[in-house]
């Protein structure tokens, strides 16, 4: 490879790198199309909101919506 063609596609590269969006919507719309993987809490109080919500939607899943 010439030093001129490995300039080239390094310089695409760069540019492809500062194309991609790098913004928090971005970042929450990757998390959230990847939700199989587990949601990324990290406060105790993150955990606990997640224990109230699982419970929540298994509540909901036996009793049905609007219903306490």
């Amino acid at each position: 490879m010439k030093a001129s063609e490995f300039l080239k596609k390094y310089e695409q590269q760069q540019s492809q790198k500062e194309d991609e969006e790098h913004s928090l919507q971005h970042q929450a719309r990757e998390r959230a199309a990847h939700l199989e993987e587990g949601l990324n809490v990290g406060s105790p109080y993150d955990w606990e909101d997640l224990e109230k919500y699982k419970k929540e939607l298994a509540r909901m899943d036996r009793e049905g919506p609007g219903k306490k």
